[in-house]
């Protein structure tokens, strides 16, 4: 299947998971409220980077070897579910010593923030490695299809009318209930789609070792690119003078809404990405790159114009009435989620090549700037002075990745951001497979 076929069957599918996520989060929110919402979205920032760390960024390795056939996919299934089993055991245990000795929590916490992480971090590990090896199978239907299914049953659980604890206690468990079950099925499911219970084994030491070196290149890169954009969470709960729950909860909600305006670019780079691994022409995915990146600026444009004149009131009537301190921040961090988009595309584009180090490199690079100016300014500024560094440090990481994508290259930079009537075109062909 050639590349743009291949854009197409990812954004349709995909488009629909993410539709499904989108309607988790504003039923969510409205049933929580602001201040709740970002207590819960916090913690499953602290279990995601826990998540980071202890998976090691397998499922880029996965994509990797998957894309270029030097591992079997069957041997790669196994391995992921061998190794988010232990992953599952080494968290329990963690979470369990550290309430225990450390928090000296009661057994009920023990029990519930224990059920949380295992099913949280294990679910996403499973779902993870699992959507990699359908994607490099070229098959974005059933693995999209089983997650939005789940998440639109869970919707339905969500009540209305009803804030009561009990009633809360049961939505947070179900929440974080559901990432396990999406994993489980996603394993299930390849396994009867490639028959591999027939094919038990894992890759050999040499393979392991080669799989291990290029996802923990890769980790560095996630891991810093990770904190780069969810740091500034921390400072602002740290912040409390200046930053109230509430504040915490509406400026997680303009991150986590910045992030659908990268669900285009990240569809696409999950197939650059492997088309990159398994040598395909190097021409048409340039050419691709561009012409997205070209589209990308036009498209953020009128996103701006939007918010700026109807964000306040679109924002409390999609989340509810607690989070009308989006609209400042929002407009602020826009220019840094489009750096973000392009940058997606330039990242899957790097990693495809195994050229990771300027991935890392970029992210440092990034990092250094908004820990810097978290620092300074969210003491000072709250949400509205993290909201300014984060499209800083966005432009910066971009800037990076361009240099080196000019100097690798040779691409000139108004190809990327010069605006061209033979676009439209190549986005008609895209939509009409023509």
């Amino acid at each position: 299947m050639n590349l743009k076929k291949l854009l197409v069957q990812s954004l349709l599918w995909r488009s629909l998971y993410f539709g499904s996520v989108l309607l988790v989060n504003i039923f969510l929110s409205r049933f929580l409220k602001a201040s709740a919402t970002g207590n819960l979205y916090y913690l499953t920032s602290v279990f995601s980077l826990i998540q980071l760390v202890v998976g090691i960024s397998l499922e880029s390795g996965i994509t990797y070897f998957a894309s270029g056939k030097i591992i079997g996919f069957n041997k790669l299934l196994w391995l992921s579910v061998t190794w988010s089993f232990i992953i599952g055991l080494l968290v329990l245990t963690g979470t369990f010593l550290y309430l225990f000795y450390v928090k000296e929590s009661p057994a009920y916490d023990i029990i519930q923030y224990c059920f949380f992480s295992v099913c949280y971090i294990t679910g996403i590990l499973l779902t993870n490695y699992c959507t990699v090896l359908f994607y490099a199978q070229d098959d974005y239907f059933l693995p999209n299809i089983i997650l939005a299914s789940l998440n639109l049953v869970f919707v339905f659980t969500i009540p209305f009318n009803t804030n009561a604890e009990t009633t809360v206690t049961g939505v947070t468990y179900r929440y974080f209930l559901v990432f396990f079950v999406q994993g489980v099925l996603l394993v299930f499911a390849f396994m009867f789609k490639n028959k591999s219970w027939q094919q038990f084994g894992l890759p050999g030491f040499a393979q392991l070792k080669k799989l291990g070196s290029y996802s923990l290149i890769a980790l560095m890169a996630n891991i810093i690119f990770f904190l780069v954009y969810r740091i500034d969470y921390w400072f602002i709960h740290q912040n409390a003078a200046v930053c109230s729950a509430s504040d915490l909860g509406n400026y997680i909600q303009v991150s986590k809404f910045g992030q659908l305006f990268l669900i285009v670019p990240q569809i696409i780079a999950s197939v650059i990405f492997p088309k990159s691994a398994g040598a395909s022409d190097r021409t048409e995915i340039n050419t691709s790159v561009m012409v997205i990146a070209r589209l990308l600026s036009q498209l953020f444009l009128v996103i701006i114009t939007l918010a700026a004149l109807f964000g306040g009131q679109f924002f409390t009537f999609v989340f509810g009435k607690t989070f009308n301190n989006m609209q400042a921040p929002f407009l602020i961090i826009t220019p840094g989620i489009f750096c973000l988009s392009v940058l997606a595309l330039l990242s899957a584009y790097f990693s495809g090549k195994g050229n990771l180090k300027v991935n890392v490199a970029g992210a440092a690079v990034a990092l250094v700037v908004v820990v810097a100016g978290d620092y300074f300014l969210v003491p000072l500024y709250g949400i509205i002075g993290a909201a300014i560094v984060s499209t800083v440090g966005y432009f910066v990481n971009l800037l990076y990745s361009l240099l080196r994508f000019y100097k690798d290259y040779s691409i000139s930079w108004i190809d990327f951001f010069a605006w061209k009537r033979d676009d439209y075109r190549w986005l008609k062909s895209l939509i009409t497979g023509k």
